[in-house]
């Protein structure tokens, strides 16, 4: 064990050695020969400790320790190279570059000093430095590739394009035709402005290998940004011609298609594309997903249920392409069919919460109140966490008039929403109108308070809330502000006008109200029972009996009116 820990220490007084010898030879250390046989063997030995210090991973300990051995022999380049290299792995980054600059001076020969002092000047920002070492290291060694690759990197990097493009071309008659310095020449002709060289650097690439449709793909998509569309085109069917079955280039050509401005071609495209089985699942929803995203046109959506069709028979079978499917019927307002086919995608997996979700909002928009509530039970039971099933499930026991039922699930669900104000609105404008019909009135002008908080412009509120006021004959100066502002926001609705006309009616304001009534009736109002006994009882106490009396029997005809009306139209007077 003594012997082979004495090796390294007598291999490396030997390399130290050697080195004073090179240097001594080529007439650049002549400070050597001035050094005592003791100086010489004290810094052979610091140098040696400094190494090996080095070599157990004890750094700053070896980076003084040639100090001392440089403090002997400053004109040691061997020395001077290590330090340089002990400094730049400590972060001195400086100081190292002074040393390596040393050492080639020491030695010129040295190569790898010089390559030291060139990566330090690159490190350092010195790129003046940078360049010009590593032009001499390829004029002293030609034939070195990394040299010349860092050569051409060096005029890249320091914007000198012209030697760069001259210097990647000499890579390339010693390599051959490569891909990442073809990718590189034309990255450089882009840069200056030449795209049509890149195109013939590709071009001279697909010559090469004529067969591979990678190279086509590349100088198509290069094209595509760089303003080429003829060009790219006939790329992609330079593609179609190599390989016919490709699936990625019907994809690739839908999308030129679409930011060409042809989107019958890029659907056509994407229908073949998605008909193809090489091309997996999961790559098309994504693709899917990208191409048709944010706010999309009807037809758009019709595009996208199409494909989801082909999937649906290309992948048979597959969760994924029938989940797709049933979004896409959903998106399409096709809430039957997702409805049927999303129940059966919830029966097999239940942890689609998202599935689940969508189920609700199917059964909501068919107005199927009685499965909604079981089907938003049954999700709160898998999901307790999630507002919105309370929410749907609260909105159906209301519909289903379970006033009560729908309390505790709006109360219950409102705790769970965290940032969003919008679902928070929801939760409070159902809960008024919850808690109005169970007679607490209080409670149900907190909760629309909280909506106007959430969103002032909320014109169903405002409506509903001045409408119940007027009906009570409370706080009409705040119903009237609110009936108003729910008119100005949606002048055209009738519920709104009804409401303003009806606030003015309770005021006593009758012509007020008349004027209001009349723009309700002009804008669909003559289809409500409501606003047609409204009318009736304006009239009425304007001293307009007969005419009263016509509008009570319009009203008559239709189904929403009060349970007074047929007293009205009997005994020809107004009950309130």
């Amino acid at each position: 064990m003594r012997y082979k820990l004495l090796i390294v220490p007598l291999f490396l007084m030997l390399m130290f050695t050697q080195a004073c010898k090179i240097t001594q030879k080529n007439g650049e250390q002549k400070q050597n020969q001035k050094l005592t046989e003791t100086e010489r063997y004290k810094a052979s030995d610091l140098f040696t400790q400094a190494v090996t210090l080095k070599v157990t991973g004890k750094l700053a300990e070896a980076e003084q320790m040639m100090q001392k051995s440089l403090s002997i022999d400053p004109a040691n380049a061997a020395a001077n190279f290590e330090e340089a290299k002990m400094l730049s792995a400590l972060g001195r980054g400086d100081d190292a570059l002074v040393f390596a600059k040393k050492a080639m001076q020491l030695n010129t020969k040295n190569k790898w000093y010089k390559k030291l002092y060139g990566d330090l000047s690159k490190k350092m920002g010195n790129y003046k430095e940078y360049v010009h070492t590593y032009a001499e290291l390829v004029d002293e060694y030609p034939n070195n590739f990394d040299f010349l690759s860092e050569l051409a990197f060096a005029y890249y990097f320091t914007g000198d394009y012209k030697n760069a493009i001259v210097y990647y071309h000499k890579i390339e008659k010693k390599i051959g035709i490569n891909e990442m310095i073809i990718k590189q020449i034309a990255n450089i002709y882009t840069k200056i402005g030449k795209p049509e060289k890149a195109v013939e650097s590709f071009q001279k690439l697909i010559n090469a290998f004529p067969d591979e449709k990678r190279y086509y793909a590349m100088l198509a998509e290069y094209c595509i940004k760089n303003k080429m569309p003829k060009k790219a085109l006939e790329a992609y069917h330079n593609i179609l011609r190599i390989d016919p079955k490709d699936p990625y280039v019907h994809i690739s050509l839908a999308d030129y298609y679409r930011k060409n401005g042809k989107p019958k071609q890029a659907f056509d495209e994407l229908k073949k594309g998605f008909s193809n089985k090489e091309l997996d699942l999961k790559t098309k929803i994504n693709l899917l997903l990208n191409y048709y995203s944010g706010n999309l046109t009807n037809e758009q959506k019709q595009e996208a249920l199409k494909l989801s069709e082909i999937l649906k028979k290309v992948h048979p079978g597959k969760n994924l392409s029938e989940a797709f499917y049933a979004t896409m019927l959903y998106e399409n307002k096709k809430y039957k069919e997702a409805e049927k086919i999303t129940r059966k995608i919830v029966q097999t997996n239940k942890t689609n919460y998202a599935m689940f979700e969508q189920l609700l909002f199917c059964d909501l928009y068919l107005s199927h109140n009685d499965t909604l509530t079981i089907d938003a039970d049954s999700t709160i039971d898998l999901f307790p966490n999630q507002p919105v099933p309370y929410l749907l499930g609260g909105i159906a026991y209301f519909q289903l008039k379970k006033f009560d039922k729908a309390k505790a699930l709006l109360e219950n669900g409102k705790a769970l929403v965290v940032n969003n104000n919008a679902l928070l609105e929801q939760f409070y404008s159902t809960l008024g109108d919850t808690y109005n019909e169970l007679k607490m009135f209080p409670e149900s002008y907190k909760a629309y308070d909280k909506v106007l908080v959430i969103n002032p412009k909320n014109s169903i509120v405002l409506n509903n809330y001045a409408y119940y006021l007027s009906t009570r004959d409370e706080q009409l100066d705040k119903a009237e502000q609110m009936a108003a502002k729910a008119v100005q926001l949606d002048p055209y609705n009738q519920n709104n006008l009804d409401t303003y006309a009806w606030v003015f009616y309770v005021q006593k304001k009758y012509d007020d109200a008349l004027n209001w009534e009349q723009k309700a009736i002009a804008n669909g109002g003559d289809s409500s029972g409501v606003v047609l006994e409204h009318m009736g009882d304006i009239y009425y106490q304007l001293g307009k009996h007969q005419e009263a009396m016509k509008w009570w029997k319009k009203a008559k005809k239709k189904t929403d009116y009060s349970k007074l009306l047929d007293k009205k139209i009997k005994d020809g007077k107004l009950y309130e």
